[in-house]
């Protein structure tokens, strides 16, 4: 998960500080991803740094550390969107893509449709590049056949499985 894009997309829509963040917006998220404080706070320091987020406000309340509420910048909403494109147009594994998923609000979903679709375009060609692969198994050592055929039909299905998603995606973009 691109902790950036998840920072910038929650911020889009809302200030907030790092605790809340960690507390109300993370905790369903558990089971799909593990953010420690530091993590967290050197992301905002980052996305500080880069102009994309500010301070807005310094609460301070009886005997409690002080908490900085962030929100997004103009520059921080246009690399919101980038950020999104760049991960669609380069991503190798699809879990990489599900912090994106939940800002696609933020694109212009045309735009993002023809990325989608060259994506598409890309896994289809290494799919033919496996299934041409096939007919060489057999250049393989006899002992290690058994595990490279096991390997190409996992990357196949992969594939697959992956291009299937991506057409349901475009689909949900689309409408």
């Amino acid at each position: 998960m691109s902790l950036q894009i998840f920072i910038l997309g929650v911020l889009s829509e809302g200030e907030h500080h790092p605790y809340d963040l960690k507390k109300q917006v993370f905790k369903p998220l558990d089971h799909y991803t593990s953010i420690n404080d530091g993590t967290l706070y050197y992301n905002f320091e980052v996305l500080t740094k880069k102009g994309f987020i500010q301070k807005i406000k310094v609460i301070q309340t009886d005997n409690r550390p002080e908490k900085t509420t962030y929100g997004i910048t103009d520059k921080g909403r246009e690399a919101l969107a980038e950020e999104i494109y760049a991960i669609f147009q380069n991503f190798t594994h699809i879990t990489s893509l599900y912090s994106s998923l939940l800002f696609l609000d933020k694109v212009d979903r045309q735009k993002l449709g023809f990325i989608i679709e060259a994506s598409i375009s890309r896994l289809n060609k290494k799919l033919q590049l496996i299934e041409s692969a096939d007919s060489k198994l057999s250049d393989a050592p006899d002992t290690q056949q058994k595990a490279v055929q096991l390997m190409a039909e996992h990357s196949h299905q992969s594939l697959q499985n992956d291009i299937a998603w991506l057409q349901k995606l475009l689909i949900e973009v689309r409408s």
